[in-house]
């Protein structure tokens, strides 16, 4: 099946999730994250502010935080690239109305990425927004462990990946994780 048309598929499901169903699967997705090895043992870690019934990241977010680990945030530059910004001096619209950090761009080591999709497979194949900001970002960051969030129904059983396209390497789910790669 074409990207676009999965795409907008699985977009619509997710928008007419009720606010408890949200509220409930993201709350068992962090706790599953957040007890994980991989979290545990990443000092840096780079998450995304979810919008239009996403797992909520803004708890997640704040777990980084209070556990004492630094957390980078995305900001889109133009139209196609993206870069990593340490939270911490607020935040201002950007690109899709979502809100981005403010401050200097972060060019260090990332220990983990969560990385937003709207469809994954088990194979860690992904389909974002379309615009390709996660794969080119992903090209500086392949040590990174890599992980996604998303709702049982998020997940199919194949995308035909382009070559472009960067996989992730392990996704949370409301009641298993799927590795795909191992650490």
């Amino acid at each position: 099946m074409e990207k676009r048309i999965i795409r907008n598929q699985i977009r619509e499901k997710r928008e007419l999730l009720s606010s408890f169903e949200v509220k409930e699967t993201s709350e068992k997705i962090m706790k599953n994250l957040l007890e994980s090895r991989y979290f545990q043992e990443a000092q840096i870690i780079m998450s995304y502010m979810s919008f239009k019934n996403e797992i909520d990241t803004h708890k997640i977010n704040e777990a980084i935080l209070k556990a004492g680990k630094k957390l980078l945030l995305p900001r889109t530059i133009g139209k196609n690239e993206m870069e990593a910004v340490e939270y911490g001096k607020g935040f201002q619209k950007g690109a899709m109305g979502i809100e981005e950090p403010i401050g200097d761009r972060y060019n260090g080591r990332i220990d983990l990425i969560v990385v937003p999709g709207i469809v994954f497979d088990e194979a860690g194949n992904r389909i974002g927004f379309g615009r390709g900001y996660y794969d080119r970002f992903l090209e500086n960051y392949l040590d990174s462990v890599k992980v996604s969030i998303a709702y049982d129904f998020q997940l199919v059983e194949k995308i035909e990946a382009e070559k472009h396209d960067k996989k992730v390497d392990i996704i949370f789910l409301k009641n298993n994780m799927i590795e795909v790669k191992k650490y």
